[in-house]
């Protein structure tokens, strides 16, 4: 019977919601082993380079509910740190990004964006990584949105791990 009690459990709680000029991010559940979020970004608003360095990797599973991204991931175990791209929207389903990924997504219109993390948030373990000249390099100046924190991470070139 507690086997039956527990799958049933309800998972109502409000969502923790951070807003600001970008947009919103609303942490929908979050455990030890899992975290569920849902943003929404504004066009033009660039969120990462993000990565948790182990022993608290992060595998990240995310999908473009509506709008469309270009999404940006580097693989950190790969000391050329690559820059790689893809184009996602609604009907590109989910996507899996590996924990030795660093991951970030461009917002080419307004879109809300879902993530399932396995492996709790660790701000301790968390590295930040810019690639904000690459990113005027390819978008171009007009419209780019970036955090304060994005904007004070340490150059992706210059990471060392």
């Amino acid at each position: 019977m507690v086997i039956r009690e527990a799958l049933f459990t309800s998972l109502d709680n409000e969502p923790l919601r951070f807003e600001d000029e970008r947009g919103w991010l609303e942490v929908l559940y979050e455990n030890e082993d899992l975290v569920l979020k849902r943003s929404f970004s504004k066009s033009g608003v660039f969120r990462g380079l993000h990565w948790q360095r182990p022993p608290a990797g992060q595998i990240k599973i995310i999908r473009v509910v509506s709008g469309a991204i270009m999404d940006v991931v580097v693989d950190m175990t790969d000391t050329s740190r690559d820059i790689r791209t893809m184009h996602i929207d609604a009907s590109s389903g989910w996507i899996c990004i590996p924990e030795n990924a660093a991951h970030g997504f461009y917002a080419r219109e307004d879109t809300i964006f879902e993530y399932v993390c396995h492996g709790a948030y660790r701000p301790d373990c968390e590295v930040a990584l810019s690639v904000e000249p690459w990113l005027r390099t390819n978008l171009g100046d007009a419209g780019l949105i970036l955090s304060a924190k994005d904007m004070a991470a340490q150059p992706l070139e210059a990471f060392r791990a």
